[in-house]
């Protein structure tokens, strides 16, 4: 426990992450100096470009932007910054095929990956990157499009949500 102590109070450490224990999500304890960090604003052009690099390291097709599923995405992450939870269901009980349907993509595939408290888009695609069931995502070889979205909460924590998909 000291030494766990000691990994976050040093400035070098950002986080350390723990599974949880039914699967899907993982809780990330953080140093002081990465939670002082203001969030960076959401770049959706670098954002693609991340992704896009992520998945030609392993041999699958790029994806595109998509307005459509980035509306879906913005209307997700009010939806967690609203109630400062994360999570996939919709302020209305919507799904992701739903929201991207509402925003007039016409899905045959729409999985969504959310994260809140990371700092930049950066740090919330490296944490997905590093959770199976949201790599899955990210890797789906069917998928040719994406949206992102971020939002604040009242206290300025981040909820970030990627939408992938394909028609």
């Amino acid at each position: 426990m000291i030494a766990v102590l000691a990994l976050l109070a040093t400035p070098a450490a950002a986080g350390w992450t723990l599974p949880c224990l039914f699967g899907g999500c993982s809780i990330t304890l953080v140093s002081p100096e990465y939670a002082a960090r203001p969030v960076k604003p959401l770049n959706p052009d670098v954002a693609l470009a991340e992704i896009n690099a992520f998945r030609t390291k392993y041999g699958w097709k790029p994806v595109v932007l998509d307005a459509r599923l980035s509306q879906a995405a913005a209307v997700q992450s009010k939806a967690q910054a609203g109630r400062s939870r994360i999570g996939h269901d919709g302020s209305d009980g919507s799904k992701p095929m739903q929201r991207a349907a509402r925003a007039g993509f016409h899905a045959k595939i729409a999985s969504e990956n959310v994260a809140a408290g990371q700092k930049s888009f950066s740090d919330a695609i490296r944490s997905w990157e590093e959770s199976s069931g949201h790599r899955e995502n990210l890797l789906r070889p069917e998928v040719t499009a994406i949206g992102v979205a971020m939002a604040k909460n009242e206290d300025g924590r981040a909820y970030w949500t990627l939408v992938l998909g394909a028609e």
